[in-house]
């Protein structure tokens, strides 16, 4: 819930009231007094104590007060808000702190890139408590909220003058972490907001800073902590990597690197950046849509921040122009970074996500005398059991056909010949190094921010660039959009394609075929389908089956808000739903035989797998 704002009413006979710098009222006393009729806004409270930060008025920036002298209110709650000044055009960066940035940028260019080593869950289970150096920049850091107050501002002052953030004649004198707004979108770590205090005030330094950390290893969490240190390994390096190789480079916006660094040994991390000043932290609507978008904000305002699959009732505008936008923000990065703009192959290829050598297909998995999935039997129990879920216990939330004998039949031909030809199909993505490229590995709405110009027209920031790759934008563009309703994929998946080719060459890149590209989104579609097949077990752990007979629909809060503060449940749902219209209504299942007569057949002149290696 939003902090709550208190007004000064007292010492309006001494020239405001006391402030100290602790909660005990023996601690020191700040300089200067808190102005009466301030407004301040409400950080901590314990019994007739209050943290606070001022709002408005004179006195010090932040502290500790008294709710009463002597049985007499001196802070009061209020409804009043602050005046707030028109925003400004989000990410605009003074020529010093662009010099700054630069700067960073090609010092650790020049620097060899770190080679991660592999770890397990073993090292993971033991050393996620422990502390660590840095792999870049070989400091201790802290990986919580608990150990950042820990470390303090010496350390943040250490840690913003070693990556170049801060001036060095500067330090930071105060953290203050956000106690009040909680920020849940996202499955792959943890995050919150704190703020900080300078020695010397800088307009060209963010007081409001966003830390993301890996999640505990605690019992709703330990799942989704394992998976991201261990199975999405290391992601959280090339989202580093991501910001101190390219933030000078980028051709969009992102929110301004301070810090970030992550412990092989540990498989702890920390990524610092200025906090983007959203519009409302708690204004997403996860329940039935109204049918209209809610009003556009002022100029400048930035919309959101948006949640995972709840497009409807939130966006504020036409659900196409923000798909559009973000594919041609990953388009131009795309067309720069396979030009040679965004530095050398070889530099990216070692410090980002990659794939296996495309000269060599025997490293790919393929296999021509048998299924290049997972075993036939173990493919058949996920199938089997995915098809129990949406025809029976959870069909109300899927579309009425599911239940159907002739779609159950399809589905699981689809799901088979997906499983047999998985190598080959990534294989066929890459194979084409025109369609490869390095940009952003999912994004969609929860990780861009948005904003209109004077004039109207949307323009977005990027961020969590967790997974950064050169991979095939076949598959890539899935993942943009795998979060979107599923009219924009039936109706705007042509456009987005074409759009994504346009811009691309543009930028720098060769010319691509829509239609193949379009093709190679749709059966990117078709292979996440496996993954949440065999999520059923962790579907029916967050909402028990015993549950579903009262479920009546997607809207339902058990399934569409988010759980244990993660958007998981919601997301499968959602993306299974995508899927099977994308077979039925998108005709799926035909494009998947086309790949299989046209391609594997056609061009890489294979023999199409039988009917025993399919479905054994």
């Amino acid at each position: 819930m939003p902090a709550q704002i208190w007004e000064v009413v007292g010492g309006g006979d001494k020239g405001g009231i006391l402030v100290r710098e602790g909660q005990s009222l023996k601690s020191t006393e700040c300089e200067g007094r808190l102005s009466t009729g301030a407004l301040i806004e409400e950080v901590d409270l314990v019994g007739e104590r209050l943290c606070y930060k001022r709002l408005t008025g004179s006195g010090p920036e932040d502290g500790w007060v008294s709710l009463t002298i002597k049985g007499k209110e001196i802070v009061t709650k209020t409804d009043k808000k602050p005046e707030k000044p028109p925003a400004t055009e989000p990410g605009v960066k003074s020529d010093k702190v662009m010099t700054m940035i630069k700067e960073r940028c090609d010092r650790e260019l020049a620097k060899p890139p770190y080679e991660w080593k592999m770890i397990d869950m073993n090292l993971v289970m033991t050393n996620h408590d422990k502390k660590g150096k840095g792999c870049i920049y070989g400091m201790e850091f802290p990986w919580n909220e608990a150990t950042l107050e820990e470390f303090g501002p010496e350390w943040l002052t250490k840690a913003f003058h070693t990556v170049g953030s801060m001036d060095k004649d500067n330090r930071v004198t105060k953290i203050i972490l956000e106690r009040k707004i909680k920020v849940t979108t996202g499955n792959n770590g943890g995050k919150f907001l704190f703020e900080v205090r300078y020695a010397k005030p800088d307009p060209d330094l963010h007081t409001k800073l966003f830390a993301k950390v890996p999640f505990p290893l605690s019992a709703h969490t330990k799942n989704d902590r394992l998976s991201s240190s261990v199975n999405k390994q290391p992601a959280e390096l090339y989202e580093i990597n991501a910001y101190r190789y390219l933030e000078a480079t980028l051709p969009m916006k992102t929110p301004r690197f301070y810090f970030g660094d992550i412990c092989n040994e540990t498989s702890n991390w920390i990524l610092i950046t200025e906090r983007i000043d959203f519009h409302d932290f708690e204004g997403n609507n996860f329940g039935k849509p109204t049918g209209e978008h809610p009003p556009p904000l002022p100029a400048y305002e930035i919309e959101g921040p948006y949640d995972k699959c709840i497009d409807s009732g939130n966006l504020r505008g036409d659900h196409m122009e923000y798909y559009l936008l973000m594919t041609r923000v990953g388009a131009k990065m795309a067309g720069l970074a396979k030009s040679g703009q965004m530095g050398s192959q070889e530099l990216l290829s070692k410090s980002f996500r990659s794939h296996p050598d495309i000269k060599n297909p025997a490293v790919w998995g393929m296999n021509p005398q048998a299924a290049s999935g997972q075993p036939i039997k173990q493919q058949d129990n996920i199938v089997n059991m995915s098809i129990d879920m949406m025809s029976d216990w959870a069909k109300q939330v899927f579309p009425p056909y599911v239940t159907s004998d002739a779609f159950k039949k399809k589905f699981k031909k689809t799901m088979n010949t997906m499983n047999a030809y998985v190598a080959e199909i990534n294989y066929w993505m890459h194979m084409n190094e025109d369609y490869v490229a390095l940009g952003h590995m999912n994004l969609n709405v929860d990780n861009a921010y948005f904003w209109r110009t004077p004039e109207g027209k949307l323009d977005c920031g990027v961020f969590d660039w967790g997974g950064m790759g050169t991979s095939s934008y076949g598959n890539k563009l899935w993942w943009f959009y795998y979060c979107a309703d599923y009219e924009v994929l039936d109706k705007g998946m042509g456009k987005l394609c074409e759009t994504f080719c346009e811009d691309y060459k543009a930028s720098g890149g060769p010319q691509l075929d829509a239609k193949e590209l379009e093709m190679m989104v749709i059966i990117a579609g078709l292979n996440q389908m496996p993954g949440l097949m065999a999520a059923v077990p962790q579907i029916i752990k967050m909402c028990p089956k015993k549950n579903w007979p009262e479920i009546k629909d997607r809207y339902d809060p058990r399934i569409a808000l988010n759980v244990d503060d993660k958007s998981t449940l919601r997301t499968y749902l959602h993306c299974m739903n995508n899927i099977v219209r994308i077979i039925e209504e998108k005709n799926g299942a035909e494009v998947l035989e086309s790949f299989v007569k046209d391609i594997y057949v056609g061009r890489m002149n294979q023999t199409a797998k039988t009917d025993a290696m399919i479905n054994g």
